[in-house]
């Protein structure tokens, strides 16, 4: 039985005559929670969508065992004309629940993400955080094997990102799911991941050591201090 869920051999993939991504190799296991760090232009949003098969490699390999798949990107995404609810059960009915079993499991998972009373709400009458949380509740909902996360929290101030941290941790850290998680924010990496993979310019990565939490933090820090990246 193959332990991993994603598995990515010497993948390459340029956009004319720019190359985002060169010889990369990186393998997740079922259950594990990746975050993918670094800084701008390195490729970290190519390599999810080379994952979900919405790109393809130019060279190397791309593996998904995972027979289903969630998505949650920078933006909500919601479906304008539909209610919290139904946005939900749009996944749970291409899982295969009927209308009436997606509308009850829809209604479940938006009181998982705190958003009881808000069902037949519309994405209009919701905050940004709010939006956030049906758009988790729908890529969590199908009971996928695999969630990709595009800096999901980056548009939304440090309050809301924390309060969204906390709410949805204990979901993804809970729930076995294989998690490749995108993000800029190596505090939001270090809360939600057990395992961290740095990416630079040229292809190359770096496994980061997350016991040491505390010499990467400092290491983030004088980084925000002297107006740098901090990778």
């Amino acid at each position: 039985m193959n332990p991993y869920v994603v598995s990515l051999r010497n993948v390459s993939k340029s956009f004319g005559a720019l190359p985002v991504i060169e010889r990369f190799t990186l393998d997740v296991q079922a259950g594990s929670i990746v975050a993918l760090v670094g800084p701008s232009g390195v490729g970290k949003s190519t390599l999810l969508k080379l994952v979900a098969g919405v790109i393809k490699p130019d060279a190397g390999s791309v593996k998904v065992s995972a027979t289903r798949m969630g998505y949650v990107f920078q933006e909500p995404r919601l479906l304008p004309w539909r209610t919290a609810r139904e946005n939900v059960a749009v996944a749970l009915r291409a899982a295969g629940r009927t209308k009436s079993e997606a509308r009850r499991e829809a209604a479940e998972w938006l009181g998982r993400v705190r958003l009881e009373g808000f069902e037949d709400y519309y994405p209009g009458q919701l905050s940004g955080g709010m939006m956030q949380r049906v758009a988790l509740a729908r890529a969590y909902a199908a009971e996928p094997g695999l969630v990709l996360m595009d800096e999901p929290f980056s548009s939304l101030d440090a309050a809301l990102k924390s309060e969204l941290l906390g709410l949805i941790g204990p979901l993804i850290a809970g729930g076995g799911t294989t998690v490749l998680y995108v993000t800029h924010d190596l505090p939001e990496a270090l809360r939600l991941a057990d395992r961290i993979v740095e990416l630079v310019p040229g292809g190359a990565i770096k496994e980061l050591d997350v016991q040491d939490r505390e010499e990467l933090l400092h290491r983030w820090v004088g980084a925000l201090l002297a107006g740098r990246e901090w990778v």
